[in-house]
């Protein structure tokens, strides 16, 4: 079985009612033109600004929301740790059982290594209060 035959590119310029296209005429999927800046109204590019603007500081406050829940989530894995260490002693192999699960369970994360864990838990006992560690982010989303 054939494909069936597109339709030959057209050379014409388009008429009043037609869209300006880029590339061959299909007329199955048409992908138009943009307007020219020109033909723009004259409040587009104050429109413009505003949606841009407004991408921006979405963008901005969501990786500050997600680097404040990962400072969060760090703290917290540092601290069951050293919870875990006083509960079966400080040479029991926690941190190398727990960096070898989290791999084994997140194979696409990166960050779970030993040393990581070693620096959270080092995060956790230098910040022992969770309250401190929340109001401390909090003023880091605010700057």
């Amino acid at each position: 079985m054939t494909p069936p035959k597109k339709p030959a590119p057209s050379k014409a310029q388009p008429t009043a009612t037609e869209r300006r296209q880029r590339g061959r005429v299909d007329r199955s999927a048409m992908f138009p033109l943009a307007a020219p800046a020109a033909e723009m109204p004259a409040d587009y590019a104050a429109w413009l600004a505003e949606i841009k603007s407004r991408i921006h500081g979405e963008r901005l406050r969501l990786v500050l929301a997600s680097n404040s829940a990962m400072l969060m989530l760090y703290w917290d894995i540092g601290q069951r740790i050293l919870d875990k260490q006083v509960e079966q002693g400080y040479g029991s192999k926690v941190i190398d059982r727990l960096a070898s699960d989290l791999r084994e369970a997140f194979p696409d994360m990166k960050g779970f290594s030993p040393r990581n864990l070693k620096y959270m838990r080092a995060f956790a006992a230098t910040w022992p209060d969770a309250e401190l560690v929340q109001r401390s982010v909090a003023q880091l989303q605010i700057s």
